[in-house]
């Protein structure tokens, strides 16, 4: 497959601490995903034709040109071989690879009673799900044949728990109605009643023990769930219909839309901007950066590198304790992670990939006051971005460490 190498074209808008900086410019970008070797993907249009494009490190590749309409959403398969990945394509139907994006085959939209697909997701035991226009569908054998529900309402939005596959979420967007969230506890099976009536679901996001749902009509609500999406909470307004949503592990939410992108540390409850105009839909946390993807003439991969204060100071401080940069970093395999605490303290030591799933509990407990020096071994890890979160009687130390192989 031929590969354009897309140079970085940079655009810098100014914030208050640091800048937005532009690449595949002039391209819309629709989606962002990130397979389980933490490498980046985006989905978009050029034209009028279709695109995917992968982030070498330094500019993007493109892996696949078709036409129609663009890339909705990503969708990696965490069982068999690595490289199996799906791509909603608005026109043609659902792509796959099984070869990390090198070749593409089309699984055709009559799988899908003739609509486009809208969303895609895999759970840890290798089912597929994919939502339409009119309802949602799943698949238990690679694709090779779909069952269904939620027949005639606009499903868009698919959160499968990290940890228990049975649980499904499915957000309804627009259409004839039924907005709202719909739960299966069998694992997209059958699902049960709405349990966020009234709500445009356009996205749903999964961060510690808890579910997050983004709205597109006004008041633009930013709705939180701490029992696996059986009863939702409105945490605060977004200032705009919003369509993307990400989080920074240990510093706050983000949010893409109408206006650009915002930013709460506090929990969803209030939102300051990040200074980026256009049209935002995908934003995405990843490499110490957050990314949004913007259309129209000035669209491209936008990204913003998180200032030095925040994630690469050579260590962390809240009153009390402290949180080191661990060393060596970058790291193959081993490093050495070091918290100091001035006072005796329950502590959690925790390291986490970049889409803020857990890797591994280092040390949690009562801990009396001292110097604590903790080895971690990324033997079975893939190459990329990994953090450590200290918590210590609910404050919160996020340091970034990068594993190269």
């Amino acid at each position: 497959m031929k590969k354009l190498l897309l140079l970085f074209c940079l655009l810098v808008f100014s914030t208050s601490q640091s800048q937005w900086m532009q690449n595949i410019n002039g391209r819309s970008v629709w989606s962002f995903g990130v397979d389980k070797q933490n490498k980046l993907y985006a989905g978009g249009l050029t034209g009028s034709n279709s695109r995917i494009w992968k982030y070498n490190g330094i500019a993007w590749d493109t892996i696949y040109s078709g036409t129609g309409q663009t890339m909705w959403a990503f969708g990696f398969d965490t069982i068999g071989t690595f490289g199996n990945m799906y791509v909603a394509n608005y026109s043609s139907g659902l792509l796959k690879s099984t070869n990390g994006g090198m070749n593409f085959t089309t699984i055709d939209i009559t799988n899908f009673q003739n609509k486009n697909p809208q969303g895609v997701a895999c759970s840890k035991n290798g089912t597929i799900h994919v939502t339409t226009a009119n309802g949602y569908f799943r698949s238990t054998n690679g694709g090779v044949s779909f069952d269904t529900a939620l027949t005639g309402l606009n499903c868009l939005p698919i959160l499968v728990d990290n940890s228990n596959p049975n649980i499904v979420l499915v957000g309804v967007s627009g259409g004839t109605g039924g907005f709202g969230v719909y739960r299966s506890t069998n694992g997209g099976a059958t699902f049960g009643p709405n349990t966020n009536p009234g709500k445009n679901g356009y996205n749903l996001l999964q961060y510690g023990g808890a579910y997050y749902m983004i709205t597109t009509t006004s008041p633009y609500n930013f709705d939180r769930s701490t029992d696996q999406g059986q009863t939702w909470v409105t945490l605060g307004n977004a200032p705009n219909a919003m369509r993307g949503i990400s989080v920074e592990l240990g510093s706050g939410l983000y949010i893409g839309g109408n206006g650009g992108v915002y930013k709460s540390s506090n929990g969803g409850v209030n939102w300051n901007t990040m200074n980026l105009s256009g049209s935002v839909t995908p934003v995405i946390f990843w490499g110490n950066r957050i990314w949004a993807g913007v259309s129209g003439a000035s669209g491209g991969a936008y990204y913003y590198t998180i200032p030095d204060d925040i994630t690469n100071q050579s260590s962390s401080v809240i009153e009390n304790y402290t949180l080191h940069q661990n060393y060596p970093n970058p790291f193959n395999p081993t490093t050495k992670i070091i918290y100091e605490l001035k006072k005796s303290e329950f502590i959690l030591l925790t390291v986490y990939d970049a889409l803020g799933n857990e890797v591994k509990q280092l040390e949690s407990g009562y801990k009396n006051a001292g110097r604590y020096e903790v080895d971690f071994n990324g033997e079975n890890l893939s190459s990329g971005s990994y953090f450590i979160k200290l918590n210590v009687n609910g404050n919160i130390l996020t340091k970034a460490m990068t594993l190269l192989k």
